[in-house]
């Protein structure tokens, strides 16, 4: 075992975001009021939603397409202005929105003790369902950064789990088979078939003991992983 590739939100990431909360929506609309661009609270949740609905409709390729949301707001500003934003305005955008619907967010206690001490055994990288234009700073004011190589979101690349394209990203980056790297997720349903499917290992990490009906190995701490992978992977 060379390698290792761990899910974010769920896993390392404990997050919890509410996009339905109309309040985020009042300031937005009093924000994008500065620059002109006129849209009521209801017509900018309105919006988000369609907008999010129909570019998943028109970007996706089979059953596990993925959309980049930073077109969504690129759209926003580009019909209330009447012409193209520039793309730092986008991101501005983007990330007071992802500021104003974050309920919780911050690292699992046994995050950073687990890859602090598989930092150097192991090549390590992210394979997760995330949109780039909140979770690459998210990652980066985590800290998290400098321990991962290469970090694939299925937004950078309109895929998303369990499709196992997406794995095939981050190994062809790390020049390794698929038997040479293990994948770490929390969820059954997208974190297990995708790895399967090219003959890349999976562990569950499974905090509250819950997920009794997976198929495949799980732990209960991060911290358990080193001596996991010793005991079922030895040299």
């Amino acid at each position: 075992m060379q390698a290792i590739l761990f899910d974010l939100y769920g896993t390392l990431v404990d997050i919890l975001t509410d996009e339905w909360d109309m309040s985020t929506y009042r300031i937005l609309s009093q924000f994008l009021s500065y620059f002109e661009i006129y849209y009521g609270p209801e017509e900018l949740a309105a919006k988000y939603q369609q907008k999010t609905a129909e570019k998943m409709m028109a970007y996706q390729e089979g059953p596990y397409g993925e959309i980049d949301v930073f077109q969504v707001f690129e759209e926003f500003l580009q019909e209330g202005w009447r012409k193209q934003p520039e793309r730092g305005m986008v991101v501005w955008l983007a990330r007071l929105f992802r500021s104003l619907t974050r309920r919780r967010f911050g690292l699992f206690e046994d995050t950073m003790p687990a890859l602090q001490e598989l930092e150097g055994s192991y090549q390590m990288g992210i394979v997760s369902d995330a949109q780039w234009v909140f979770s690459e700073p998210e990652i980066r004011m985590l800290g998290l950064t400098k321990y991962f190589d290469p970090i694939v979101l299925s937004s950078r690349y309109f895929v998303r789990k369990p499709d196992p394209q997406i794995y095939a990203h981050a190994l062809k980056a790390m020049r390794l088979d698929p038997g040479d790297a293990l994948y770490v997720g929390n969820d059954p349903e997208t974190d297990v078939a995708g790895p399967q499917a090219i003959g890349m290992p999976v562990v569950l990490i499974d905090r509250g003991d819950c997920l009794h009906h997976a198929q495949v190995p799980r732990i209960r701490d991060l911290c358990d992983l080193p001596g996991f992978i010793r005991e079922r992977y030895p040299d």
